[in-house]
């Protein structure tokens, strides 16, 4: 039976396809299982059933706990490609890359097993993983008088954060990422990261708080698995007409005849209130494939036509018209992100915006319009340098200013991506980039004209790199547990981060010198300056210049890995 969570659209983008499947199984009764428990009070199997019997200071249901579960993994994992399920028995085999995970209430309190994975599989290199929670030991640990999980702190989302977070830990060992309390600078405490684990977090911090993924880990894993976006669009945009604005389209161009798939989009919760419209649409291709930059690309419609219920409300001041409008001279927000149909492909295609349209509120087309210009995902030069390609692409010159980068260890949220947003992901958590920089103070373009950036060079050193050798196995630790973890098989490989981070996030604006526009305070046309800005974040890749689908660094470093 599949369970129902709640509707994590923001982040999830329930319509973007993901290649890691992640099962968390609440088996009704015991299931045969992989025995990997290895210490005698932790069998793993047959899976013990997920029973209320076995943690009875939770006063709830056992279908709202897995809900809460469930919803505390997904957050976990929203960023990257890996789809959360919820099951009450095996899980089908269909799907090649499955890490399964048996949330069970058994207690292996003897050994003080939190949470045990088959192996630290780094590098994420089995498709087939397990791993196993014993519920039962929070109840033997928390659960008694004036305890975390006793009486009035025995609430389904302290069970949930308790359960949760050491299914998303094991979960992630299989997955590669090795138990950790380094805390970079800027970081929040170890006790707030899931790959935390013994002295290093308190019980309250376990129950009371969704611990995340801290920035080394974040790394590693969306090296490991990939990201669940390869693109990442925010736009502050002026509607230049006297008329008012019922829809938007754009014209994009993208290397491939499949369009690309929209998952999150700015426009889902009370905050993101800056937009007349939510819910963005691809139709295409829109016309025959085009010789363009560095490929054949197609071109793709984008519309924003869904009125946004929060325009104007909420913390958004300055906002005029009824939703879905956007009135003369208004300024307005869109944004939206974009993968490919294909999970599995590691390459990072690029979205190119063309052009930009308003409509009124008979679909008329309005005579005037917002200039923007266009950006590549990167590409390498013959002499090993990273590049972000600008295109001006309208219909006359225009001028690129204030163009910063920042590297970056985590995803910064869409809804952060604003003006005075802070580096915070989806869940509102703040972190430090790995470096900022101005790429450009102010350059001119001409109709037509482009011009390529370097932003890295393949031989720089990565963030992150880990040489995880057959020596370093046997003393490697993994799992959740009461005290110190305990040992598990491991994989010497090597883990490092994407290419040049996890992701680049670049923000830029966009002047027509000369435009004429809709001055609202003057209630006439005006000559002069007409801005708008780009907001633009891109996954890293893996470095693979002798395409083998091996990032390069670890093909350097894998004869390292192995050695005794």
């Amino acid at each position: 039976m599949s369970l129902t969570s709640p509707a994590w659209a923001a982040c999830l983008g329930a319509g973007v396809p993901k290649a890691n499947n992640l099962y968390l199984m609440f088996a009704n009764t015991a299931t045969p299982y992989l025995e990997f428990g290895q210490l005698p009070n932790s069998p793993t199997s047959p899976a013990q059933p997920f029973s209320l019997s076995g943690i009875p200071s939770y006063g709830g249901t056992a279908a709202a706990l897995q809900t809460a579960v469930q919803s505390v993994v997904e957050m976990d994992f929203c960023e990257f490609n890996v789809r959360v399920h919820a099951t009450n028995a095996f899980p089908p085999t269909t799907l090649p890359r499955r890490n399964i995970v048996a949330v069970t209430t058994q207690n292996a309190i003897a050994d003080g097993l939190l949470s045990k994975p088959q192996r630290l599989d780094t590098g994420d290199l089995y498709q087939v993983d397990y791993s196993y929670v014993y519920g039962g030991t929070f109840q033997s640990w928390l659960g008694g008088s004036g305890g975390a999980l006793n009486g009035i702190n025995s609430t389904v989302t302290r069970w949930a954060n308790a359960l949760g977070g050491s299914a998303a830990l094991a979960a992630a060992n299989n997955y590669g990422v090795s138990n950790s309390t380094a805390v970079r600078p800027g970081e929040d405490s170890a006790s707030r990261h899931i790959m935390s684990t013994g002295g290093a977090v308190t019980p309250e911090d376990r129950v009371g708080y969704r611990r995340h993924f801290s920035d080394t880990s974040f790394s590693v894993l969306a090296s490991n698995v990939g990201l669940s976006f390869k693109t990442m669009w925010n736009w502050d945009l002026v509607n230049p007409n006297a008329q008012t604005a019922h829809a938007l389209e754009m014209t994009v161009l993208y290397p491939s005849a499949t369009p690309p798939v929209i998952g999150w989009y700015y426009g889902q919760s009370p905050a993101e209130c800056h937009s007349p419209w939510k819910t963005p649409t691809v139709t295409g291709p829109t016309g025959p494939a085009q010789a363009f930059h560095d490929g054949i690309y197609y071109p793709y419609t984008v519309r924003w036509d869904t009125p946004n219920p929060y325009w104007g409300n909420g913390p958004c001041t300055g906002a005029t018209g009824a939703p879905g409008q956007a009135i003369g001279g208004a300024y307005y927000h869109i944004g939206a992100t974009f993968t490919d149909i294909d999970p599995n492909t590691t390459v990072i295609n690029a979205l190119v915006v063309k052009d930009i349209r308003l409509y009124g509120a008979t679909n008329n087309l309005l005579s005037l319009k917002p200039r923007l210009h266009g950006l590549d995902a990167g590409t390498f030069d013959p002499f090993g340098s990273f590049r972000l390609s600008v295109f001006n692409l309208a219909e006359t010159a225009t001028l690129l200013r204030n163009v910063e980068l920042r590297e970056l260890p985590r995803v910064v949220g869409l809804n952060e991506m604003v003006v005075g947003g802070r580096i915070a992901d989806a869940n509102g958590e703040e972190f430090q980039p790995w470096n900022s920089r101005t790429l450009v103070r102010e350059a001119k373009f001409d109709v037509g004209q482009s011009l390529a950036i370097p932003v890295a060079k393949v031989g720089q050193q990565r963030h992150v790199s880990e040489v995880i050798t057959a020596e370093d196995c046997q003393r490697q630790r993994a799992g959740d547990a009461i005290g110190d973890p305990v040992p598990v098989p491991c994989t010497p490989r090597v883990n490092v981060d994407l290419f040049p981070s996890t992701t680049l996030y670049l923000t830029a604006d966009t002047v027509e010198p000369n435009a004429t526009f809709w001055d609202a305070k003057q209630r006439k046309y005006v000559t002069g300056p007409l801005s708008t800005r780009t907001y633009y974040q891109v996954t890293g890749r893996r470095l693979d210049q002798n395409k083998n689908g091996i990032d390069d660094f670890i093909d350097a470093h894998a004869p390292a890995a192995q050695a005794k």
